[in-house]
């Protein structure tokens, strides 16, 4: 297969991985919005495209294969490096997620309102409005005064 068969097919496959790096680069730039570890698997993302783009503009650009497989062999390990680390810090915030919910649980509940209690009080006091408002009128009107 020749360099320039490879290099096309290189730049189509990064062309199409916009699926993942166009999302990782908004996590980037939401910034502080994001965990650390979803802005580390996002690097990492973007890092891995970088690379695969790297390596296709070397192809079209350079007959050897070497700058090929250098530019893959220096980006490789820097993207699962960076992977892996977004791994150990998602491992770290979901222990701390997992400890904060184990002390919002071990506090007493918060007491209820005595809303049923409330609502009864309520509805008496307007059923006695409307039989004392009731009456009035009936006894303005003279009803039942026969």
């Amino acid at each position: 297969m020749t360099h320039l068969v490879l290099g096309a097919s290189a730049t189509l496959m990064t062309a199409a991985g916009s699926a993942w790096y166009v999302p990782a680069y908004t996590a980037l730039r939401a910034g502080a919005d994001r965990p650390a570890s979803h802005r580390t698997a996002a690097t990492a993302c973007l890092t891995g495209w970088a690379v695969l783009g790297g390596a296709a503009v070397v192809l079209l650009l350079t007959a050897g294969w070497w700058p090929a497989a250098a530019t893959l062999a220096a980006g490789a390990p820097a993207t699962a490096a960076l992977r892996l680390r977004a791994a150990v810090l998602r491992r770290r915030e979901s222990r701390e997620a997992a400890r904060d919910w184990a002390e919002l649980r071990a506090a007493p509940p918060p007491p209820t309102p005595r809303r049923p209690r409330a609502l009864l009080v309520t509805a008496l006091c307007m059923a006695a409005a409307m039989t004392t408002g009731v009456a009035a009128l009936a006894a303005a009107y003279g009803v039942g005064a026969d």
